[in-house]
């Protein structure tokens, strides 16, 4: 029997049970106070751009900002299509996965329908975001399959985005699908520590989480795909990168050998990877 569903619970084991069942209010509360309390940038929380909840799927996105005085600056706000932009968002989160140490697979970072909730709050909130914004979004599902007592039965997804000046478009996040408790939620931000120790993985995105040896989840794609070719050099270039990261994830039993070749055999070509295909969570 699990404990939400006990009906001989002392009036003791009350709170932790609903410590571990997060209620929408919280949640809200929650990225609220981590978004203006990041231990080194002490980001302000600005404009509401969404607050829903689907079917306990809630998702929150905020814009927030530095305090004033703080040398930073992107490429905000967004101008252009709306349409064209969350068309664009969504195809580049659908490409997003992520595998854990030992997991030996990669699964998708997002179903379909929180993927298109994202893209379309993302292109609101990079529109209407001032060139000191930038967006943070988090998404937080309430699924209780096979989790074992004592388990948050909510799955955590939290980072942020912007447009940097040179025009592209980064993801950074400190949480990828995790089961933890709000209050434990560390206060880092996500461009200087993430708190998962899971891998993120990009099928056309430059990784920038691995250029320093802080643990970070970060990715940047152009907004817009380029119709020039890119030269031979910088293929080569992101080949070995990307080469480099599918040796750290086989070493690590993230993927298997068959998930090694299969996109190993992709690089230097054009061709899409093939989709990953659905796994039990």
């Amino acid at each position: 029997m699990r404990l939400r569903h006990a009906r001989v619970l002392t009036l003791e084991l009350q709170p932790v049970v609903r410590i571990f069942r997060p209620t929408a209010a919280l949640l809200m509360l929650g990225l609220s106070t981590a978004a203006c309390s990041h231990s080194a940038s002490e980001m302000r929380v600005g404009e509401t751009v969404l607050r829903d909840d689907i079917d306990g799927h809630r998702l929150l996105v905020q814009l927030e900002s530095p305090p004033p005085g703080t040398p930073v600056r992107f490429a905000h706000p967004l101008v252009g299509d709306e349409d064209t932009t969350v068309a664009r968002l969504d195809a580049l989160l659908a490409e997003l996965s992520y595998g854990r140490p030992k997991g030996q697979r990669l699964v998708h970072l997002l179903e379909v329908e929180d993927r298109r909730r994202l893209a379309a709050a993302l292109a609101r909130g990079l529109s209407h975001a001032g060139p000191r914004e930038r967006v943070r979004f988090w998404l937080s599902i309430e699924d209780d399959t096979h989790t074992p007592w004592f388990t948050p039965i909510a799955r955590q997804t939290r980072g942020v985005a912007f447009i940097a000046t040179d025009g592209r478009l980064n993801l950074v996040f400190d949480l990828l699908d995790e089961r933890v408790d709000p209050q434990e939620v560390d206060p880092h931000d996500p461009t200087e520590q993430a708190q998962t120790r899971a891998r993120l993985v990009s099928e056309t995105g430059e990784d920038l989480g691995r250029t320093t040896s802080a643990s970070r989840l970060w990715v940047a794609w152009p907004l817009l795909p380029s119709a020039e070719p890119s030269a031979p050099a910088a293929l080569r270039e992101v080949d070995a990168a990307k080469l480099e990261l599918l040796d750290e994830l086989l070493r690590d039993d993230i993927i298997d050998r068959y998930e090694y070749e299969r996109r190993r055999a992709r690089l230097g070509t054009d061709d899409a990877t093939p989709p990953i295909p659905e796994a039990p969570r």
